[in-house]
């Protein structure tokens, strides 16, 4: 069993390595260019429906509502390839972490409420990839 320090350290830094892997892997498989565009289009027809609402128009409701459909499924379609590659990966990783750090308890120098000042490889593995995920996705401008 390894100790809380070495464990503590050892889970942040394959946490912050996976987390930089994955978000490589969002920017090679999708292509950023058309996720902006497909956001932007979502955000004018969004706008259109709400001023179709307003003036009561419910055929044009109708067919923008469907339109934003059509970028919805665009959207989801890009997000694939890279999601199946990231649970993949996830899968592999997170059995490895389980079976180095079962058990190990990670002190943390101040209190989280719901969670204590006492956790498990898990939780400190979800307190690490939030945020690490978050910086890689927009250092490497992944939508």
């Amino acid at each position: 069993m390894k100790n809380m320090t070495s464990g503590m350290i050892e889970i942040m830094l394959f946490t912050i390595g996976m987390s930089f892997v994955l978000a490589i892997i969002y920017r090679v498989l999708t292509n950023p260019e058309e996720m902006r565009r497909i956001k932007e289009n979502m955000k004018e027809v969004q706008a259109k429906v709400k001023k179709a609402q307003k003036s009561g128009d419910t055929d044009q409701v109708n067919a923008l509502t469907s339109e934003m459909l059509k970028g919805s499924q665009k959207q989801f379609t890009q997000n694939m390839k890279p999601m199946m590659a990231s649970m993949l990966i996830f899968f592999v990783f997170i059995g490895f972490l389980r079976a180095q750090y079962q058990g190990v308890l990670i002190a943390l120098p101040f209190f989280v409420p719901f969670i204590g000042s006492m956790i498990g490889w898990f939780k400190w593995y979800i307190l690490i990839t939030i945020p690490f995920t978050f910086f890689f996705r927009k250092l490497l401008g992944v939508e």
